[in-house]
Formats: C-alpha cells, sequence, structure tokens
C-alpha cells in the first residue's frame, strides 16, 4: 500500500490571467459558470475566483501585485495553465517525502487559498507542470 500522502485527487486547475472580469465572462459564456468563492491571498499578491467545474474546481489567478510570482509570471509567459493541485490527505508528510526523494518543493507549507494549506514542487522536476499539493486546514 502506498504512503498515506500518496492518495491523491485532482482538486484543481490553477489559470493565470491578466483581468479576471475578461476571463470570468468567457467561462460563463461557455459554460455558464460563475464564481462561487473569490479571495485575496495577499502574502501571495493575488486574487482568486474558484469556479465549480463538476468534478473539479478552477482557481483564476490574478495578480493584485506585478512584482509577485504570478505577476512574473504572466509578465514572462502570459495568460494560461498555471498548476495543477492535487488534494492530499497530509501534506507535511508529502512535503518531507517528496524533498527527501530529491523534488525541489518551492518554500515551506504555508497557507493557501479556500482553506488550504499548500506547497509547489519546481517544474523543472515534474515534466515542466508547476504542481502544488494540499491539505485542508485543520478545523
Amino acid at each position: 500500500m502506498p504512503p498515506n500522502d500518496l492518495l491523491v485527487r485532482l482538486e484543481h486547475v490553477g489559470i493565470a490571467v491578466r483581468d479576471a472580469s475578461v476571463t470570468l465572462g468567457v467561462y460563463e459564456a461557455l459554460f455558464g459558470l460563475r464564481p462561487y468563492k473569490v479571495e485575496e491571498v495577499s502574502s501571495e499578491g493575488v486574487r482568486t475566483y474558484f469556479l465549480d467545474a463538476g468534478s473539479t474546481k478552477l482557481e483564476l489567478l490574478e495578480a493584485i501585485d506585478p512584482e509577485s510570482a504570478l505577476g512574473r509570471h504572466l509578465a514572462t509567459r502570459g495568460q494560461g495553465l498555471h498548476h495543477l493541485a492535487f488534494q492530499v490527505p497530509d501534506v507535511d508528510a508529502a512535503h518531507a517525502r517528496l524533498e527527501s526523494a530529491g523534488f525541489r518543493p518551492l518554500g515551506p507549507v504555508k497557507e493557501g487559498a479556500d482553506a488550504k494549506r499548500i506547497f509547489f514542487v519546481h517544474p523543472k522536476d515534474t515534466a515542466g507542470v508547476l504542481v502544488e499539493l494540499c491539505s485542508d486546514r485543520s478545523p
């Protein structure tokens, strides 16, 4: 049986956007989706918009600080897929296990949007895809 922190499910797909109001209009016109939650994560310099897309969520990420990691991402890479987020039972155990296996977490586990504790794994270690691992915050 795999370690407990390997039991994963796709939690959301993160999409970097320059202007959330424009992108929200696109998703509403395409699928009738409207955000069920808008949240600012000032420590990361982003505003997030969560859309319920059935079996997973879409997280639109808009930079509120052009010098934030997302602001720099938008300036160099433009809009589009930003990351895939996977829910794990124990984000701290996942961080420790991946780091000891040679993966490069992009910092420690920290507070994220949507009541999650999160960390990212360097895309050079994951076939060019930025991967986020997350767990629900303890009540």
